[in-house]
């Protein structure tokens, strides 16, 4: 048991500690400029990455959905995922193809493996069906880090393991044998 002197040096340190926390998180001044958090978000949204920013940088935990690949221009990626891909090619594989096939998009997904047949490596992406994964040929030359730095396929492959989200920015290539495939694919920072 404490005695009373002891009470109430504990109830002091609690007390300070309290408090110093409720400073370290008041100290900021979101009503400054009047705008309110909701709009300072939107506009910050509103404007798009400049070509000279950044890339492959996350901000708030996630990546911007803009190319990594510093030689791409920084629009806006669109993004889907692979289960989604694989169930809009099995209603309508011609509408499909018009969504996806040439088009530069981020697809995101779990990793179900990696592998490599001759020159190509390959990531399998998994889908809602556990038959039937989305398929994406890498390229050789990968971005394995901020401001562009580039490594070889082998060296970023590695960095993925069967169970991970994986992000990947790819062309749309169609399908092949009811799976659809990808190419050209980075793999991205990681998911979305």
């Amino acid at each position: 048991m404490l005695n009373r002197t002891q009470q109430i040096l504990v109830a002091i340190v609690a007390v300070a500690v309290l408090g110093m926390l409720w400073f370290a998180g008041n100290d900021r001044r979101d009503d400054v400029g009047g705008a309110q958090p909701e709009a300072q978000a939107e506009a910050s949204a509103a404007v798009p990455a400049a070509a000279s920013d950044v890339r492959g940088v996350p901000r708030d935990g996630t990546l911007d959905p803009i190319s990594i690949d510093p030689e791409r221009p920084a629009d806006r990626l669109p993004q889907y995922q692979a289960s989604t891909m694989l169930d809009d090619y099995r209603d309508n594989p011609k509408a499909a193809d018009a969504r996806y096939v040439g088009l530069y998009l981020i697809v995101e997904g779990v990793a179900s493996g990696i592998r490599r047949e001759g020159d190509q490596v390959f990531v399998d992406i998994r889908t809602n069906d556990p038959g039937v994964n989305v398929r994406a040929l890498l390229l050789e030359r990968q971005i394995c880090g901020p401001a562009g730095r580039v490594c070889g396929v082998e060296a970023r492959a590695t960095m993925v393991r069967r169970g991970q989200k994986v992000a990947l920015e790819c062309n749309g290539a169609g399908l092949a044998d009811g799976t659809p495939l990808l190419r050209d694919c980075l793999l991205r920072g990681g998911a979305n």
